[in-house]
Parts: C-alpha cells; structure tokens; sequence
C-alpha cells in the first residue's frame, strides 16, 4: 500500500493514501508559501537532470514520432534519460524500442507482461529514475526539439517544484489551451488543477519523499490522484508557456485511455478520492480547498449532465450518473453552490441530489440553447465601418465585444457592441481605421463573453458578403465569419 506525507510544521506527520480510490484521512499543516531564490544559470549542475518516463502499450506508429523527438532534443544527452516501459506491447513496438536504446546511451527498455493500465509502467519507470526530475510522457504524443532544454533552465532558475509546460492539441485533441496564455512563476491552485494529465516536470524527491504512487490497477483518473497531490504538496507551481513543449493527440484509432467507456460509480470513486485529497491538504484554507473542488466538480463531473451529451444518454444510463454522483454532490461540494456554480449548473446540483431525471433534461436542454454559436443576420456599410448584426442566444452568456484576430498571426482587434441589442440581436460597427491596422490580412470573427469565452460566428448560406475599399466580410466554406483585408485600401 503506497502512502505520501504531508509537509510537516511540527505537528506529526499523517499518512495519505494515493494508490486506490479509497477515503483518504489526514490532519494537515501546509507551510507557507516563501519565495524561492533566483539560480545563474551558469551554476547549472552536471549529471542527469531530467528523466523522462514513458508507459508503452500498442502505440506503433506513433511511438517513433516520440522517439525521434526525444533523440532530437537540443539538450545534452547527459543530462536527460528515456526510461521507456512496455507494457507488454503485441504489436511490433519493443523491437522498435530496442532498436533505439541501442544507437541512444542515454534510452533504457524495460520490457514487462502487460498490466492493463498505464500506473504500473509509470511507477516502475520512476523508481529506475535518477534525475533531478521527472517528466511523465505519453507514447502517441512529441515534445518540441528545445523542450527539456527550456524546461530544465526554468526549473533550476525558479527552484519549481512542478512545472505545467504549454501542450498543443493535436489530431482533434481538445484541452483548455488558455492555461497557457502566459508564463506563471506561481501559478494559482485553481488554474494549474485545470490539468491533471501526467505531463508535467515533477521533482523527483517529491515524489520519493511522500511516497506518491500511481494506482496501478484500473481505475480513472489515477493520473490525477497523483497530481492533485503534487500540486498541494509542492512549494512551487509554475507554468511555462514560452514554446510549443508537447504536442498532445487524439488518436485516430480512437485507442487513446481517456477516449474508453466510463463506468459512473468506478469514475465517481476516483473523483471522491481526489476530492478528499483537497480537502485534506486545504485543512488550513477551507475557502481554497471549496474553490478546488467546485473547480474539480464542473471539469470532471459537470460534463455529463451537459446539453446534448446528456439528452443522448438512455434513461438507464442517465439515471447511473445521478445516483453515482447524488452522494458525491452531498459529501464534497460547498453547501452554498451558488457562490461556485452558474444558477443553471448550482439547479443541476440540485436536481442530481433529489434524483430528478426530468428537471435535469429540463436543465441540459437550456444549455443546448444557450451553446449554440452567434449566427450573422446582415452584414452592411456604414459611411467608415462594416456593420455586423448577429444573433446570441437570449439564454447564454451575454456578449462583451466582437474580436477580429489574424489567421495565422497573433494582431487582435476588439470591437465595442453597441449597448441597445435588444431581443437576442446585436449590433457592432468594425471601423476601417482599426481594419486598417490590420492589413493586408485575414481576420476571422469572434464574439467575446465573460471569462474569455469566444465563439465564432456562423453565417446562413443566404447572407451577402459585403465589400468595401477592396475589404470584403465573407462566408467561409465552413460556413463561419471572415474579413478579407489582403487588398484593403482605406483611407
């Protein structure tokens, strides 16, 4: 049975239990957070500094994409190790892997009967470890050529204890890429718990120290019972986002673990496990521990009372999520949910507690309404400005402005909304003096809500595009909103 320690201020210590979803009880005492000091880089220790673990189960052709990036890495290969597992692989992928550790000194295969799940390979990789740090990758994704060179120098200048790295998605893959919008020497708790996947730089001593392991038996989210733990425990969280780190994909055999069927009560187990774990390790901060579980609650089990996901479910299958979720609600979320929750999302609550499959229909079918994108009604010219009438949905978010950003480009430009829309139909004028500024260019068009949300606007196939100073506001073949200002000429 695994177990970590807290950080202890003289109290005794107390044991978590992070290997299976059980109930995890602890008295803790969290250190206060000290600024850590800044290191020349020139005082950059010698030997392996970075060792990166990889669980292998069937990954061919993707494995040697990794591979290859991991050999093309600008860092010295002193001070960076491979310690790539197999997990009993039946495809022709440890051959591959032998091939490589070969010709690669610094690669080293362990070839082991399959388990199942990616825990035990992620362990037995860790304890073969002896860098300083360690990087949990996954076989179907790549790391940019300079990434555990940037990572390496970030985390001895800062002293970090976990470092968050930009991830691209890639294949289809969706993940909340506004968590890397900027570099964090200290990242907020409730920012970096928006991404409990493996791939991240961890001190190794961390790890050792408290004893964290993953579960290596078949359950979700073993990654982030981890995690969670790691974030708690650390004295310094950032995050990096500087450079492309590590493209992460969706595979188009559908065989990534997180693509697999969920079982509700195993999921919601994993959920409770991690839930206890902040509550926990927040024992000093109990707003903070609230905040990282409604946070926790909306990312992982919101999703499946959500609009057309939900309305899809069988009745049998929607009313599993609702009885494995009513106790979890109970125990672990704030009782005050509307200081957390949307009023739609606190009635979901509600309704999962009392069992009520109708009323949680009702809800989802607000939130289908509320989803769907701003569609383009006209589009007209205004003396010095293209005007733009669209529709947003009268039950969502509110729009805040209209945003033109460069395809291809990092320029944005933001447009007030003029404050009469009335009835779900809204009106914006795009100057050609702040088009101007943008040319010769592409611009595709967003609307903007509240906490950065945007969506793009859609176009009927019946609606004109509109031209002007050779700029033209036009439909794209994917139906969506553009302006074309490669041959703008405004005066």
């Amino acid at each position: 049975m695994a177990f970590f320690r807290k950080r202890s201020s003289g109290k005794s210590d107390e044991q978590l239990e992070v290997k299976a979803p059980e109930k995890v009880v602890a008295d803790v005492d969290l250190e206060p957070e000290v600024e850590a000091p800044r290191h020349d880089l020139s005082e950059l220790p010698g030997g392996i500094f970075i060792s990166v673990v990889i669980p292998v189960y069937n990954s061919m052709p993707y494995l040697t994409e990794l591979l290859n990036s991991l050999e093309l890495q600008d860092l010295d290969k002193e001070f960076y190790e491979v310690i790539v597992v197999d997990d009993g692989s039946s495809d022709f992928g440890g051959e591959i892997l032998d091939i490589y550790a070969k010709r690669n000194e610094n690669f080293k295969v362990v070839h082991q009967e399959n388990s199942g799940w990616a825990g035990k390979p992620r362990n037995v990789g860790t304890d073969l470890a002896r860098g300083e740090y360690i990087f949990y990758a996954d076989s179907d994704d790549t790391l940019g050529t300079e990434a555990l060179r940037r990572m390496r120098d970030f985390a001895f200048q800062h002293e970090v204890d976990v470092l968050v790295p930009k991830l691209v998605p890639t294949g289809g893959r969706v993940i909340r890429t506004s968590l890397f919008a900027k570099t964090m020497i200290d990242a907020p708790l409730e920012s970096v718990f928006a991404t409990l996947m493996p791939q991240k730089l961890i001190r190794r001593s961390l790890l050792q120290d408290n004893n964290l392991r993953f579960s290596e038996e078949k359950v979700r989210l073993e990654d982030g019972m981890v995690l969670s733990a790691v974030y708690l425990l650390a004295k310094r969280v950032s995050i990096l986002a500087d450079y492309e780190y590590y493209f992460i994909r969706e595979r188009g055999d559908g065989n990534n673990i997180s693509a697999q069927p969920f079982e509700p009560f195993s999921y919601v187990h994993s959920v409770a496990h991690i839930s206890q774990t902040i509550k926990d390790l927040t024992a000093d901060d109990p707003h903070l521990g609230r905040l990282l579980t409604a946070g926790l609650f909306k990312r992982k089990g919101l999703k499946f009372f959500v609009g057309e996901r939900f309305l899809k479910y069988r009745e049998a299958r929607a009313k599993l999520w609702i009885s494995a979720f009513g106790p979890y609600i109970s125990e672990y979320l704030p009782e005050r949910r509307e200081e957390y929750f949307s009023a739609n999302d606190a009635a979901k609550t509600e309704a999962i507690i009392a069992g009520d499959y109708e009323e949680l229909k009702r809800l989802a079918a607000v939130d289908l309404e509320a989803s769907q994108k701003p569609e383009l009604v006209k589009s007209a010219i205004k003396s010095d400005a293209f005007e733009l009438r669209f529709t947003s949905p009268v039950s969502g978010p509110t729009p805040e402005a209209v945003l033109v950003n460069e395809r291809g480009g990092d320029r944005r430009l933001e447009f007030p909304i003029d404050k009469s829309s009335r009835n779900g139909q809204h009106a914006v004028l795009l100057t050609f003096s702040a088009l101007s500024t943008l040319a010769p260019a592409i611009g595709d068009i967003h609307v903007k809500y509240a906490h950065a949300e945007t969506r793009r606007i859609r176009v009927p196939k019946d609606v004109q595009e509109t031209k002007d100073h050779g700029a033209r506001v036009y439909r794209t073949v994917k139906g969506a909103l553009s302006i074309d200002l490669k041959k703008a000429k405004f005066a």
